[in-house]
């Protein structure tokens, strides 16, 4: 009998199961982590189900990020897959903000005390006790998570009054709400990305998928319908990078003391 494909081909190679990692990070974007990413040695990488995890050391710490893409079914799905697989004494929620108080404004980096949902519920972040923060940070704050974009700084004042909220995101609830009952420490880190005041461009419902990469066809489109949203979208592009570096920046800090 002549051997089959699979035994000319050889024997499949398998990676081995994770070891258990110090610190598991949920972010919805590249663009978020990308610097972060950049700083990871002995990388290993995972595709599991749409959503890439990345394995690596930072700072001494076995690191595993997942990329959830936006919303919180997504978020939490990822969190899980962190949980299951790589079993994490600690996951992180890190990210973008928008602020709904007007005395955050952006590139803020804020610890928020406490994580809130749209149906009112609450969630405490943990800190290490007797641990400083780090001086490019702030623990302060509610960080409220929403299910779409806030474009409008109308949208922000009434979200800030109906919640008692300083910030706005669309993944962290779910995080914190899996690792309370899973028995995961769970702490939040976001740098906000527009302040109180800023409407957005509306070309950016249009141009970011769910999985969070861009829709080129979407931005090409948005481009030609108008034609001055280019330079809005490019300045929210430099934005972005800008407060991605300080965000990589902050969780290198934090991530020995984890």
């Amino acid at each position: 009998m002549s051997p089959s494909d699979n035994s000319r081909r050889g024997p499949s190679l398998v990676a081995p199961p994770p070891l258990p990692a110090d610190i598991g990070i949920v972010a919805a974007m590249p663009i978020e982590v990308a610097p972060l990413i950049a700083q990871f040695k002995n990388v290993r990488k995972y595709a599991a189900k749409g959503q890439s995890i990345i394995e690596g050391r930072l700072e001494g710490k076995l690191v595993a990020l997942v990329l959830t893409g936006m919303g919180r079914a997504r978020a939490q799905r990822g969190a899980e897959r962190l949980i299951d697989g790589h079993r994490p004494r600690w996951i992180v929620s890190a990210g973008f903000a928008g602020s709904l108080n007007p005395a955050i404004l952006r590139n803020a980096m804020i610890l928020p005390v406490d994580v809130a949902n749209v149906e009112g519920r609450h969630f405490a972040t943990d800190w290490p006790a007797g641990l400083d923060v780090p001086p490019t940070a702030e623990r302060k704050g509610r960080l409220l998570t929403v299910d779409e974009i806030v474009l409008k700084a109308a949208q922000r004042v009434l979200l800030r009054v109906d919640h008692s909220a300083d910030l706005v995101d669309m993944e962290s609830s779910s995080v914190a709400a899996l690792c309370g009952q899973r028995g995961v420490r769970f702490l939040s880190l976001r740098v906000v990305s527009d302040d109180a005041s800023t409407d957005l461009p509306p070309e950016i419902l249009s141009i970011m998928g769910e999985s969070g990469s861009y829709r080129i066809g979407a931005a090409i489109g948005a481009i030609w319908r108008r034609p001055s949203s280019l330079k809005d979208l490019l300045a929210l592009r430099e934005q972005a990078i800008d407060s991605a570096d300080r965000l990589a920046k902050t969780l290198l800090s934090i991530i020995p003391n984890l």
